[in-house]
């Protein structure tokens, strides 16, 4: 199960991924633009116990990662061991992760893991286990466990967490006034229902605002967060059954909820995700659930805005969508010492901190998310964002499916819910696709564990 995803399949497949995967913007930029990364003053003595040449080390990873550099430069001080990066745009990494692993290169050590792929990436053998660098003790002791759950397969610690992600419910003040509604508490123990954000968003809508949109419309990241709560589940335990599953009676309640904000109550936009966010900003869209990545673009845009907790279903489960990038050890690379190092001081040490200074994304790192609640700072709007989504991170996160056909998984279920947004019964879109799950997770049945 090594062969790499046919280069056609790759391209749809990634196209339709997100999550936490499509949460930064991601720049054009050639992979000459990273090389400040490697302009560091680690000396060249290599680290104690490094296998291979440990003088430098090369990570494959995401461009447009500006708050990377100075984690790097930092840890070359420290080790002496340089880090050389190469990065690509969005689509292109996980092309390059296909072609390049799949063929046993050993050209690169740190691979940068969207959450969902790790069990794909351990399935095809592109991973080495990293337990023996970070024991399962320390793991718990420094990440919240979503994200522990999400880097492991077949018990196995493949991927660590550089961060995590949550989601809150934005609304635009001014809307709300005009209106004469009473928006949504900041209070995490008065989240609004999805009945209410339902009944709220009917009395905003009018020919020029719509009431209630999602960030990634469409797209599982988000979508799962309601049938969770219900109490569904998108997969079987063995990670490749999909019916009874994704065609549930809770699965289809959740659906037909979705089904409704468009058709039925049409308080919400037929656009795309790549749109939402401008709707939001032009005042068209009065209620948004989206990510803690969007005050700075909001508050940039002098949009009069105010945060609440993530909705759930009233008398069920609250569950909020999680999950981000982790970072794993190329099982043929030759410095795997010096490279599960750096994932360490990502991760674990003084660079995890680093990196949400730099990066600002909500962080696994359990000691970062104690500052974020004790903090003064996030007592403060917008930051106090980080707040609500500390608590969501600990207590409420629920990770994407953990299949090895993960990227076969969530394309489907993108377009089943593409499909009921634009209309298609829930129920034929719920069965048929989980039809077409079956078929497609099938070829893993002899591999997954």
């Amino acid at each position: 199960m090594r062969k790499a995803i046919p280069i056609l399949l790759t391209f749809l497949l990634i196209f339709a991924m997100v999550g936490c995967s499509g949460q930064q913007s991601v720049s054009n930029a050639s992979n000459d633009s990273n090389a400040a990364a490697n302009n560091g003053t680690g000396a060249s003595k290599p680290a104690e116990g490094a296998k291979g040449d440990a003088n430098e080390i090369t990570m494959l990873t995401l461009s447009g990662w500006d708050g990377l550099n100075p984690v790097i430069e930092e840890f070359e001080k420290k080790t002496g061991i340089k880090v050389k990066v190469e990065a690509y745009p969005f689509r292109q990494l996980f092309e390059t992760i296909e072609v390049k692993l799949g063929s046993k290169s050993k050209e690169y050590d740190v691979i940068t893991v969207d959450g969902p792929l790790v069990s794909n990436y351990s399935v095809k053998g592109y991973l080495d286990p990293l337990d023996s660098y970070i024991p399962l003790e320390e793991q718990k002791a420094k990440w919240i466990e979503s994200s522990i759950l999400a880097g492991t397969y077949a018990g196995k610690l493949m991927a660590a967490p550089m961060n995590t992600s949550s989601q809150v419910l934005y609304y635009n003040k001014d809307i709300f006034e005009a209106k004469g509604i009473t928006p949504p508490p900041f209070d995490i123990d008065k989240r609004w229902t999805w009945e209410q954000v339902l009944e709220v968003a009917k009395q905003l809508t009018d020919e020029n605002v719509f009431g209630f949109s999602f960030e990634q419309v469409s797209r599982a990241y988000q979508m799962l967060a309601l049938s969770e709560s219900l109490g569904a589940k998108a997969l079987g335990d063995d990670g490749i059954t999909a019916s009874g599953y994704i065609n549930s009676d809770k699965s289809l309640e959740a659906a037909k909820f979705y089904y409704d904000l468009y058709n039925t109550h049409k308080v919400s936009p037929k656009i795309s995700a790549e749109e939402s966010g401008d709707y939001f900003i032009a005042g068209k869209i009065a209620m948004f659930v989206g990510g803690t990545w969007n005050t700075k673009k909001f508050s940039e845009a002098g949009v009069n805005y105010g945060i609440a907790p993530h909705p759930y279903f009233e008398g069920h489960k609250v569950t909020t969508p999680t999950g981000s990038w982790h970072l794993g050890i190329n099982k043929y690379s030759t410095k795997k010492d010096a490279a599960a190092e750096f994932i360490r001081y990502v991760t674990i040490g003084e660079g995890s901190r680093l990196w949400f200074e730099g990066n600002h994304d909500l962080p696994s790192n359990l000691d970062i998310l104690k500052q974020i609640e004790e903090d003064p700072k996030y007592d403060n709007f917008p930051d106090n964002v980080y707040r609500i989504a500390t608590y969501e991170a600990k207590n409420t996160a629920v990770p994407r499916p953990l299949t090895p056909g993960y990227l076969e998984w969530e394309t489907l279920f993108n377009k089943a819910y593409e499909d009921i947004k634009n209309g298609t019964d829930p129920k034929k879109a719920l069965d048929d696709v989980a039809v077409q799950m079956d078929r497609q997770l099938k070829k893993y049945a002899g591999v997954n564990k």
